[in-house]
């Protein structure tokens, strides 16, 4: 048995990042809706987010999750999602430790799923001392908003505004 799983009491909480487009969309005849029974929780930095994320996420930073924990449904599936899995493991271990039970991670964060399943999506990874890279920072400051494919429709894009 592995630590994280003794730490979740045995249960498995990882979700394969190619499994998540069968979990959050159903098939709707020729058109796919989002599964209203879970909830896919960001948990990385405001920077990270304005760059690249789910359509619908709701955005927690884990520093503010403590304080956050009565803005996520408790009734339904929650997937916690970061840049590569840790953060996401560690919110995951703090929502069970209060009462959350149906939890999941996205096992290697949003980068693996632009990897192994939508390579449409963009992928980051932190410069020395823990910084966001140059390219991000300028993206994040081009205008008021840009507008990002949407990982599971073609010709749908989302527009991200941020303020």
């Amino acid at each position: 048995m592995e630590d994280r799983d003794v730490l979740f009491g045995g249960v498995d909480i990882q979700l394969p990042c190619e499994s998540l487009k069968r979990v959050l969309f159903q098939q709707n005849g020729d058109r796919k809706d989002r599964d209203p029974s879970c909830v896919l929780l960001d948990v990385r930095e405001e920077w990270e987010y304005r760059y690249v994320r789910f359509p619908g996420s709701l955005h927690i930073p884990l520093s503010r999750l403590p304080e956050n924990l009565e803005r996520i449904p408790s009734d339904r599936l929650v997937i916690v999602y970061c840049h590569t899995g840790i953060r996401s493991l560690l919110a995951c271990y703090l929502l069970r430790q209060n009462g959350f039970l149906n939890v999941k991670n996205l096992e290697g964060g949003i980068d693996a799923y632009a990897l192994k399943v939508d390579s449409r999506l963009p992928r980051y990874r932190l410069e020395q001392g823990r910084r966001p890279p140059e390219a991000v920072l300028l993206a994040n400051a081009k205008g008021e908003s840009m507008h990002l494919p949407h990982p599971w429709g073609e010709g749908v894009t989302e527009e991200i505004s941020w303020v």
